[in-house]
């Protein structure tokens, strides 16, 4: 299977869009010097993004927000 389709069914990303989720609380303890890094957040199973989610979907709604 490709990255992309395991970062859907993994939640890393949204199942509609593709972007990917931040792990924002991650983020912050890595400190200023590491910001340009991205800390993807995983949810363990599809999920939508909170633009793509709407209550007629069959995914649940994300955690937290895309990059």
């Amino acid at each position: 299977m490709g990255e992309i389709a395991e970062d859907i069914l993994d939640g890393t990303c949204c199942a509609i869009c593709g972007m990917y989720f931040i792990d924002e609380q991650n983020q912050e303890k890595m400190g200023t010097d590491k910001q340009n890094e991205a800390i993807l957040y995983s949810h363990g199973y599809p999920v939508a993004c909170w633009d793509c989610y709407d209550e007629d979907c069959s995914y649940q709604q994300a955690e937290v927000d895309t990059l």
